[in-house]
């Protein structure tokens, strides 16, 4: 019982030596001047800067018919979102091309079935029904490239699978 105590006793002297040594780490000792750059739809999110600093590119669920996320490249000069995407199908993981006028994501658009699954999508959310987000790892991802001069998509996988997160380094 003694060896116990002092167990104790010797584990609470340490943790307390521990704890007034290491000093408390809050958000403000790394993060300054925060900003929300996205407001608009459901949700947003993987965000990638272009080169020069001057573009975000991310996915957003923003437009009504369409419960899945879309890519967007937001002008932070002028506040512009533009859609990238096609606007139909899921899509995920956006990146610039540097030295390019491209943007590489990855989506599910070729699918004959995506405006089925946006429909059936809608019709859950309108029952009511709730169920909690998970990623769908979707076989029928492919990776494309969108030519912002053009308007050109480019398709640059084309095997059953999850094509996604491909980006440039």
């Amino acid at each position: 019982m003694k060896r116990l105590l002092f167990g104790v006793v010797v584990l609470a002297a340490l943790s307390a030596g521990t704890t007034a040594q290491t000093p408390a780490n809050h958000e403000t000792d790394f993060l300054t001047r925060i900003r929300r750059l996205t407001v608009e739809g459901r949700r947003a999110g993987e965000g990638y800067w272009s080169p020069d600093g001057k573009r975000l590119v991310f996915q957003s669920e923003r437009e009504p018919g369409n419960p899945f996320y879309q890519i967007y490249a937001l002008d932070l000069t002028t506040g512009d979102t533009k859609r990238i995407s096609p606007g139909y199908g899921k899509t995920t993981c956006s990146f610039f091309r540097p030295g390019t006028d491209e943007i590489e994501f990855a989506s599910t658009h070729h699918d004959p079935k995506s405006k089925q699954y946006q429909q059936e999508e809608l019709d859950f959310r309108a029952s009511g029904k709730t169920r909690r987000y998970s990623w769908d790892y979707d076989p029928e991802f492919e990776i494309y490239t969108y030519a912002e001069k053009t308007g050109k998509y480019t398709r640059l996988t084309n095997a059953r699978g999850y094509d996604a997160e491909g980006s440039y380094s």
